[in-house]
């Protein structure tokens, strides 16, 4: 008995120990790979979408906002007054952000946008999107998509918007 319970104890220890060190090799190449993709592409900057909207409110194709005042303006503008409570207004941190884009759509009238990536180049935003279909938008015939990002970095002079 006292065999059966140091072999199963056996087995349990080096079982684990070896797939656990195998596990972290592999982790690590990973994590190298990951590293020598981000520093090849380091003109490209992170974001987060922060609202999602169909509104036909007047905006420009993109709008900068930089500071909590600015961001306030816009919420009014995109209040809706069938709903008693709005959305949450975010705060910005030091070196980021709010990029709001409201692009003319050419293939799909009533679709909406998806952001693929963001790359800076002199100062100037590239933000790559594709329009894709939206069936709630088609339903409602809406066609005023709007998208609020948060983005890390310095503050572009300009914005171009590429369709992919």
């Amino acid at each position: 008995m006292k065999r059966v319970f140091l072999l199963i104890f056996l087995l349990l220890l080096f079982g684990f120990g070896s797939g656990l060190g195998c596990t972290n090799v592999s982790a690590t190449k990973n994590m190298v790979k990951t590293e020598s993709v981000m520093s090849r592409n380091t003109n490209e900057l992170q974001f987060s979408e922060v609202r999602r909207l169909n509104r036909d409110i007047p905006l420009k194709e993109y709008t900068i906002l930089q500071s909590f005042e600015e961001t306030i303006k816009l919420y009014r503008l995109m209040e809706d007054k069938r709903f008693s409570r709005s959305a949450p207004i975010p705060t910005l941190s030091e070196g980021e952000f709010l990029l709001v884009l409201k692009p003319k759509l050419k293939t799909q009238p009533y679709g909406d946008i998806e952001i693929e990536k963001i790359e800076v180049e002199k100062s100037v935003l590239n933000v790559y999107y594709k329009e894709i279909n939206n069936e709630e938008y088609l339903l409602n015939k809406e066609k005023n998509p709007i998208l609020i990002l948060k983005i890390e970095g310095k503050t572009p002079s300009g914005v171009k918007l590429i369709t992919s």
